[in-house]
């Protein structure tokens, strides 16, 4: 049996995911899948997913570094690359 996961660590494994999962998504295997001569109010199908994709991955994106924040999972104070901290 694992030991349950705090909902830190479910946050963080969440923010790792999403960005995978997007780059899984517009692979090219997937993409042909929508890449059919369909018109949703004269815009190709397949430019719909991908911008559609994109948009729920921002929002996602957006959505997880909020809760992120709120929780303290996120620090401001620690030193980014080329800081004089050390």
């Amino acid at each position: 049996m694992t030991p349950a996961s705090t909902p830190e660590a479910r946050l963080t494994d969440r923010a790792f995911v999403l960005p995978v999962l997007t780059l899984i998504l517009l692979t090219p295997p997937i993409i042909t899948i929508f890449d059919v001569p369909v018109f949703i109010f004269g815009i190709p199908l397949l430019h719909i997913y991908c911008f559609g994709l994109w948009l729920a991955a921002i929002v996602a994106g957006g959505f997880l570094s909020r809760r992120m924040a709120s929780r303290g999972t996120v620090r401001v104070d620690d030193a980014g690359p080329g800081s004089d901290n050390g």
